[in-house]
Protein backbone atom coordinates (compact mmCIF):
# COMPACT_ATOMS: atom_id res chain seq x y z
CA UNK A 1 0.00 0.00 0.00
CA UNK A 2 1.45 2.92 -0.81
CA UNK A 3 1.58 6.16 1.39
CA UNK A 4 -1.57 7.94 0.29
CA UNK A 5 -3.61 4.70 -0.10
CA UNK A 6 -2.36 4.10 3.14
CA UNK A 7 -3.70 7.72 4.49
CA UNK A 8 -6.99 7.34 3.19
CA UNK A 9 -7.21 3.84 4.73
CA UNK A 10 -6.52 5.04 7.72
CA UNK A 11 -9.70 7.92 7.68
CA UNK A 12 -12.14 5.45 6.43
CA UNK A 13 -10.45 3.00 9.57
CA UNK A 14 -10.93 5.96 11.79
CA UNK A 15 -14.40 6.75 10.85
CA UNK A 16 -15.59 3.56 11.64
CA UNK A 17 -13.32 3.37 14.90
CA UNK A 18 -15.01 6.44 16.42
CA UNK A 19 -18.56 4.66 16.08
CA UNK A 20 -17.16 2.15 18.90
CA UNK A 21 -16.52 4.58 21.40
CA UNK A 22 -20.03 6.08 21.01
CA UNK A 23 -21.20 3.01 22.29
CA UNK A 24 -20.13 0.85 26.27
CA UNK A 25 -19.52 -2.55 25.50
CA UNK A 26 -19.36 -6.00 27.53
CA UNK A 27 -15.25 -6.06 26.42
CA UNK A 28 -13.01 -4.32 25.08
CA UNK A 29 -14.76 -4.92 21.11
CA UNK A 30 -11.60 -6.14 20.00
CA UNK A 31 -12.90 -8.60 17.51
CA UNK A 32 -14.99 -5.21 15.90
CA UNK A 33 -11.64 -3.58 16.16
CA UNK A 34 -9.70 -6.42 14.17
CA UNK A 35 -12.43 -6.27 11.89
CA UNK A 36 -11.95 -2.42 11.17
CA UNK A 37 -8.29 -3.15 10.55
CA UNK A 38 -8.59 -5.89 8.40
CA UNK A 39 -11.20 -4.70 6.03
CA UNK A 40 -9.21 -1.87 5.66
CA UNK A 41 -5.78 -3.32 4.80
CA UNK A 42 -4.32 -3.43 7.96
CA UNK A 43 -3.02 -5.81 10.21
CA UNK A 44 -5.00 -7.27 13.31
CA UNK A 45 -4.16 -6.63 16.61
CA UNK A 46 -0.92 -8.33 18.09
CA UNK A 47 -2.28 -11.77 20.71
CA UNK A 48 -2.04 -10.26 24.19
CA UNK A 49 -4.12 -10.21 27.59
CA UNK A 50 -5.62 -7.10 28.42
CA UNK A 51 -6.53 -6.26 32.20
CA UNK A 52 -7.26 -3.85 34.31
CA UNK A 53 -10.22 -1.40 35.08
CA UNK A 54 -8.56 0.79 32.89
CA UNK A 55 -5.47 0.83 30.35
CA UNK A 56 -4.18 1.19 27.10
CA UNK A 57 -2.42 -0.08 23.79
CA UNK A 58 0.00 1.61 20.88
CA UNK A 59 1.00 -1.17 18.19
CA UNK A 60 1.74 -1.09 14.58
CA UNK A 61 -0.56 -2.36 12.41
CA UNK A 62 0.53 -1.12 8.90
CA UNK A 63 4.06 0.24 7.52
CA UNK A 64 3.02 4.05 8.76
CA UNK A 65 -0.03 3.02 11.09
CA UNK A 66 -0.07 3.04 14.67
CA UNK A 67 -3.15 1.69 16.50
CA UNK A 68 -4.05 3.72 19.68
CA UNK A 69 -6.78 1.86 22.15
CA UNK A 70 -7.69 3.03 25.41
CA UNK A 71 -10.36 0.88 27.44
CA UNK A 72 -11.72 2.78 31.15
CA UNK A 73 -14.71 0.33 33.20
CA UNK A 74 -17.62 2.58 34.15
CA UNK A 75 -18.36 1.52 37.69
CA UNK A 76 -21.74 1.60 37.58
CA UNK A 77 -22.31 -0.55 34.72
CA UNK A 78 -19.27 -3.13 34.68
CA UNK A 79 -19.01 -2.54 30.85
CA UNK A 80 -16.29 -0.64 29.27
CA UNK A 81 -15.94 2.93 26.96
CA UNK A 82 -13.43 1.77 24.00
CA UNK A 83 -11.61 4.53 22.64
CA UNK A 84 -9.42 3.53 19.52
CA UNK A 85 -7.47 5.41 16.51
CA UNK A 86 -4.83 5.06 13.61
CA UNK A 87 -2.05 7.44 13.24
Amino acid sequence: MTSAEEHKAQRRANRKLEEIGKVYHNGLALAEIDAILTAEGFRAMEEAIYCGREGGVHEQVGDRTWLRMSWHKKEETGRFEVLAYLS
